[in-house]
């Protein structure tokens, strides 16, 4: 009995395929991006204008807010006036101490208890208050919720001056106003005495540069005008008929240090307006 064998088919290999027949592989985890299309100019106008709409709304609704909560419901009303009275360089007084009373500040403040603390002119309750005789200065700030505060401070008299209504005061800038003197204040005995005379801005000057030794024994400032708009030529007089010639007040603080001893001396005229040639008359 014969046997008959069955061919096997023969696997060849495939003819290599062109690079145009290959399959283009992608990266693992990279997809292709979609094409973007480009906003139209007429659509982002929109937008942004949306955009602005929304945020004049919020702004809008917040002003409202602020309004009601500031002005219509209360929640911020002036309750307190608290005044702070500073003088003589800015030490804080005791009510029973200062030169303004407290109720005559508060009084000119003219601020309303109850009425909102937003609607309070600062700028108005410093102007009313600044017109009263005894103030050099004044700020007028708003603490929240509910005080108004009132700082001032206090003119400072350096000398008296009579005037047609009477005894006045004179403060370290040489503006007149009333008040009650203090026991030892010079008196300013020339004429025209104010903030934009030269005389009294030279004797202001000198009373500052003495010493406290010699400014307690002053009694009268004279000073007379040697030209316009130049320095008065001081005088001072003392108790005894004793008289001080300053000069101008150039060099004050030499002439300070030389009228110390010179007023030890027995004498009745102690001239200084020349410090390196201090004189005394007997």
């Amino acid at each position: 009995m014969s046997s008959s064998t069955t061919p096997r088919p023969v696997s060849r290999p495939a003819p290599p395929r062109s690079m145009e027949d290959r399959p283009t592989r992608r990266p693992p985890g990279r997809q292709p991006r979609p094409a973007v299309r480009p906003v139209p100019a007429s659509r982002y106008r929109r937008r942004r204008l949306a955009a602005l709409l929304v945020a004049l709304l919020l702004l809008v609704g917040l002003g409202l807010t602020g309004r009601v909560l500031l002005y219509d419901v209360g929640l911020a009303d002036v309750e307190n006036v608290q005044v702070t009275v500073a003088n003589r360089g800015g030490a804080p007084d005791t009510a029973d101490d200062t030169v303004v009373p407290v109720d005559d500040v508060v009084a000119a403040a003219g601020v309303t208890v109850g009425a909102p603390l937003a609607a309070v002119d600062t700028a108005g309750v410093a102007n009313r208050v600044a017109q009263l005789p005894g103030v050099e200065s004044v700020r007028v700030t708003r603490n929240w919720l509910h005080t108004v505060t009132i700082d001032i401070t206090e003119r400072v008299a350096v000398a008296t001056v009579q005037t047609a209504q009477g005894l006045a005061l004179v403060d370290r800038s040489g503006a007149v106003y009333p008040g009650a003197a203090a026991p030892g204040l010079p008196r300013f005995t020339f004429g025209a005495v104010g903030p934009d005379d030269p005389s009294t801005q030279a004797a202001v000057a000198v009373l500052a540069a003495l010493p406290d030794s010699v400014r307690t024994q002053i009694l009268t400032v004279d000073a007379t005008d040697t030209a316009p708009d130049a320095p008065g030529q001081v005088t001072l007089g003392l108790s005894g008929g004793r008289q001080i010639r300053w000069g101008s007040p150039d060099r004050s603080a030499d002439k300070a240090a030389v009228i110390v001893p010179l007023l030890t001396q027995p004498g009745h005229v102690f001239d200084v307006t020349s410090p390196d040639l201090p004189t005394i008359k007997r």
